[in-house]
């Protein structure tokens, strides 16, 4: 398996996971001819997409939802998602298996209608992802234990957030335990997942209230000599294709 965060950031999500069968898209914030061009600058193929999953409703994760319908390519997200977004789909089952890929939703404290982690199995490889959430819970953390590749939210900064020129009631809301996740929280939450883990993407870094060599010293920090590798993700071009 391998996986490649397209884009990550306020200006849109999307990761793409090859499987054993084919390729499956996680969220779908960018326009498709960004994702065509970023999934061939990766040396990644799009050729027989067929599904994508989505985490939540926002609009950095769905902003491309439209191109990915028309082309026949088909939806799994919860419920609640989809109610939210009022499109068909399927609404994911703990180990449905799309490509080869079995794929186990857990719940994640976001302002969203019913947001979602993932925990991706296929031929003993476990990959997680959880790219949006206020705070890591027990749930979270067991969705995550055991992988060996996770995708993680290192969203701000506290101190850089609440100097900064947002309004108080986004940096509350940010802050809050339905917000983001911040820099030393990742840190903290890498560092109870296990020896096993071995590589860590971060993701969803904020432009103004994060920078990417802050939130690599800070979640470096907090994991302290753990022995795994640190990527980060980009909103403007793809990030390292990770194989687990």
């Amino acid at each position: 398996m391998r996986i490649c965060a397209l884009g990550s950031g306020s200006s849109g999500n999307a990761l793409l996971v090859e499987g054993p069968r084919g390729g499956l898209l996680v969220d779908a914030g960018l326009p498709w001819r960004e994702v065509e061009r970023r999934a061939a600058q990766a040396g990644m193929t799009l050729t027989g997409l067929r599904w994508a999953l989505l985490t939540h409703e926002h609009t950095d994760h769905v902003r491309g939802l439209a191109p990915l319908l028309r082309r026949g390519v088909q939806i799994a997200a919860s419920a609640g998602t989809l109610r939210a977004l009022g499109i068909p789909g399927l609404p994911l089952e703990p180990g449905v298996e799309i490509e080869g890929v079995h794929v186990f939703p857990f719940s994640v404290s976001h302002d969203a209608r019913e947001p979602l982690g993932f925990r991706l199995e296929t031929n003993g490889a476990r990959a997680g992802i959880a790219t949006d959430l206020g705070r890591i819970t027990d749930e979270v953390l067991s969705a995550l234990t055991g992988c060996q590749a996770v995708i993680l939210e290192a969203n701000h900064d506290v101190a850089r957030l609440l100097a900064g020129p947002y309004p108080w009631p986004l940096k509350l809301r940010i802050l809050g335990p339905e917000g983001h996740l911040a820099n030393e929280e990742a840190g903290q939450a890498i560092r109870l997942l296990g020896e096993g883990l071995q590589h860590v993407v971060l993701a969803h870094l904020s432009d103004e209230n994060n920078t990417p060599a802050l939130a690599l010293e800070t979640v470096a920090k907090a994991v302290g000599d753990w022995g795994g590798r640190i990527y980060l993700t980009y909103p403007d071009r793809p990030g390292v294709v990770v194989r687990v």
